[in-house]
């Protein structure tokens, strides 16, 4: 959390490998809430459904990547890599999703995720107790609103980072040759619409290889790979 607010000075981030870490925080549907390798992880509780034990909140998720971007973004490191925002990110969105009773799976968002498993662990709690009115009723976790995953999207992945003046910096946290192409397009920012581009190969969007930011049409600034631009506007 400390990295949220940019707050830590350098010299802190071997803190981040606990993320990394099987027996620390990492786990195939998001971030664990407790660490792993301690004795009352995920221990069992039979009269309440939110416990942060361990299962994976998107709450919690969101505000570990916006940090983790942060760090990748602010801070002289070498613990943690564009591969990893890219990893959890991508773990992130398979989590976005529920499996029905009759197999089928459709996008879903609710409260808590079983970390291994990736069954959404507060509704399966309520839907056992029969959906109790006095405990907020029938699907009371659906489209839970905590999850910032647009943003992650925006200014993590993709890359776009406001600043306190009239800049604009670019930095995707996209790794080399993941992603052939990506475009960005339509963000309002500080009176003007903004476009961000990557091609590879210059073959997709027809407007020459390599990242491009574009503000109300007119190319800004570029690179020929996914490294930083940082513009007057």
């Amino acid at each position: 959390m400390p990295w949220y607010f940019n707050i830590p000075d350098e010299g802190y981030d071997g803190a981040w490998k606990q993320l990394l870490d099987t027996d620390g925080f990492y786990a195939p549907f998001g971030p664990t809430t407790a660490e792993q390798r301690h004795p009352r992880f995920m221990f069992r509780r039979d009269d309440h459904e939110c416990l942060w034990n361990g299962p994976s909140w998107p709450f919690a998720t969101s505000q570990t990547l916006t940090a983790m971007a942060n760090l990748l973004n602010h801070y002289q490191q070498i613990t943690v890599t564009k591969d990893h925002y890219f990893e959890l990110i991508n773990i992130y969105a398979k989590s976005h999703y529920r499996k029905k009773e009759d197999e089928t799976v459709v996008s879903w968002l609710d409260e808590n995720i079983q970390p291994y498993t990736g069954e959404w662990l507060s509704r399966k709690i309520l839907q056992e107790w029969g959906w109790r009115p006095n405990k907020g009723g029938i699907e009371r976790g659906k489209d839970y609103n905590h999850s910032t995953f647009n943003d992650l999207i925006i200014t993590g992945l993709v890359g776009l980072r406001p600043q306190k003046d009239n800049t604009l910096k670019v930095n995707p946290l996209v790794p080399e040759d993941e992603w052939d192409y990506f475009c960005l397009d339509n963000i309002k920012y500080r009176g003007k619409k903004i476009t961000i581009i990557y091609d590879q190969d210059g073959t997709r969007y027809g407007k020459g290889m390599g990242l491009k930011l574009y503000a109300d049409g007119k190319e800004r600034g570029s690179s020929k790979d996914l490294q930083p631009i940082h513009v007057e506007l």
